[in-house]
């Protein structure tokens, strides 16, 4: 129902008048049902008004604009992770999504970040790869500061969906993930989620209060079990992107100035692979010739897909 009521608004905002007919089959509903949602619209305050007789039908009061502060950026970036989590979406709830997501507190809210006096997590890049991601991450932020429970769906990695109310306390980044620690009121305990695994999220009016509480998380990779030591030649395209993950001081230049050389410690695994896979030609491993000929053999069965 909440994606035709956003639907029915949008289109009734964008037009003079729509007769009942007009609207139901915009909305795939019967007339009768569109006069159950003019009822809906009015109990929300918003004047939508029924005129009998040639050129009438269903309009808006011309002292009702939807501007583009009728929302604040919490409220849309609410509203905006519920359309999300309808599934199967119709294109009507895409429609609906794509208008409200040109909102000016939307794309205001796409340049900015969640801070406090502490920290500052700008989660700029984020919306631009990823709106979905930073919706939830807004939302459940939002549920922080008010000291609000929310409920959410969660699917685990190994599949299981449940519905649980949680109370978030703080935020989590590792390996470029992003996880909230929160009290689950379901297992009455601390736990981590993975904010990307949330499908859901519905701020709820229960308050709560963060007490003192101790790290009790684990988000050990069993994929991560030996590191070795590499050496990489790297160009100067890729010098950069080798001393964000490496360290600065472990990318020298060589002494010719044509190349650097990088070192450093990485985990023995596929994650470690397809990012010196991710290189191309601007980092060549050197040592140890055991990852030197799993990178060839990748780069060998890619070379070979694309060519077959």
């Amino acid at each position: 129902m909440i994606e035709n009521l956003f639907t029915m608004l949008i289109e009734l905002l964008n037009n003079d008048v729509l007769t009942a007919e007009e609207l139901a089959a915009k909305l795939e509903i019967s007339p009768r049902t569109v006069y159950r949602y003019v009822d809906a619209l009015s109990g929300a305050h918003i004047p939508v008004y029924c005129q009998k007789g040639r050129g009438g039908g269903i309009m808006i009061g011309d002292d009702f604009k939807l501007s583009a502060n009728y929302f604040t950026k919490d409220e849309l970036q609410l509203i905006l992770a519920a359309l999300d989590a309808i599934q199967p979406r119709s294109d009507k709830v895409n429609a609906v999504i794509k208008k409200l997501s040109s909102v000016k507190n939307v794309r205001s809210a796409q340049q900015g970040g969640f801070f406090n006096e502490d920290f500052v997590v700008d989660n700029a890049n984020t919306l631009l790869s990823n709106p979905k991601l930073a919706a939830k991450f807004d939302a459940l932020a939002t549920a922080k500061k008010e000291k609000r429970t929310v409920r959410i769906c969660y699917h685990n990695r190994v599949g299981e969906i449940s519905e649980r109310d949680v109370q978030p306390y703080a935020f989590v980044l590792s390996n470029n993930n992003w996880y909230v620690y929160a009290f689950c009121l379901r297992d009455n305990a601390l736990r981590l989620f993975k904010i990307s695994r949330i499908t859901h999220i519905i701020l709820l009016d229960t308050k709560y209060q963060i007490p003192a509480y101790e790290k009790e998380w684990n988000l050990y990779d069993p994929t991560q079990k030996e590191k070795v030591r590499i050496t990489l030649k790297v160009t100067e395209a890729a010098r950069y992107d080798v001393e964000e993950w490496l360290g600065i001081e472990n990318v020298n230049r060589a002494q010719d100035g044509s190349y650097y050389i990088a070192q450093g410690e990485v985990y023995d695994n596929e994650a470690t692979l397809r990012k010196l896979v991710g290189f191309g030609a601007d980092a060549e491993v050197l040592l140890p010739v055991s990852v030197r000929n799993k990178v060839a053999d990748a780069v060998a069965k890619a070379g070979a897909l694309y060519r077959g």
